[in-house]
């Protein structure tokens, strides 16, 4: 059934343009199954409903900085880790508990994997989402520090729901690095939640911590209310690596 351009023009108009491609095949499926007026009113504005949501999530997750190819996890790989734990925190109770989750292992394990699905989750169910990774973040904090924008971007960091530091601790923190991370961390502390992926375990990143008084406030905080998942294996990118 073809629809009209006077039609097209007008559910364009009114921004209801989720329609426009599914109405030809909803009206034969309205007309085929006799479905009352009401009955196809609700079908089509649910067409609608969907695909606004479908660009929100879009926009959102383009926002917080998590790929568009996270809509499942895939639990099938040889990954060893505590997967009954991992699969309570898709729950989102700790987001709710304003609890943080540190999740460590070697290179290539399937941290940020792991954790941009969490962030899918996240932003699904309606939360507020901030992926950055550790470099990147400092190296914002600083600009912003130069150009006068300091309050304005460490605010940022501060207001999401979840925000996930990925990559944290691939070299020590400069005294500079270690007094933004203690801020975020304090300000966020019991209000917010954090997920942290790093190749390093927590007891290891004191180290990384030029004041060790800092490093120990920071720390203190992030490991009392937070899960910690170990990920140990083979690295997934050599194991998918073309032969």
């Amino acid at each position: 059934m073809n629809i009209s351009k006077e039609l097209k023009g007008v559910m364009v108009g009114l921004r209801l343009s989720g329609i426009v491609a599914t109405l030809p095949d909803r009206i034969s499926y309205a007309v085929s199954k006799k479905l009352s007026h009401e009955e196809f009113l609700e079908m089509i504005f649910f067409d609608e409903r969907e695909k606004r949501q479908a660009r929100l999530l879009n926009t959102k997750m383009k926002k917080a900085g998590v790929d568009a190819n996270t809509q499942s996890y895939s639990w099938d790989t040889t990954t060893t880790y505590d997967r009954s734990l991992a699969r309570k925190l898709f729950s989102l109770a700790f987001v709710e508990a304003h609890s943080s989750v540190l999740i460590f292992g070697p290179t290539g394990a399937g941290k940020t994997f792991l954790a941009k699905h969490l962030a899918f989750t996240c932003l699904k169910a309606g939360y507020s989402v901030t992926f950055a990774r550790a470099d990147k973040l400092f190296k914002h904090l600083r600009l912003s520090a130069i150009d006068g924008t300091y309050e304005k971007t460490i605010g940022s960091y501060l207001r999401p729901d979840i925000l996930i530091i990925d990559d944290f601790g691939v070299k020590e923190m400069t005294r500079e690095e270690a007094g933004e991370f203690y801020e975020i961390i304090l300000e966020r502390y019991g209000k917010k939640s954090n997920i942290i992926t790093s190749a390093r375990s927590p007891e290891e990143w004191q180290a990384l911590f030029p004041d060790p008084i800092l490093g120990n406030s920071s720390l203190d905080r992030i490991s009392h209310s937070s899960y910690q998942i170990l990920m140990e294996g083979e690295s997934i990118r050599k194991q998918n690596r073309p032969k």
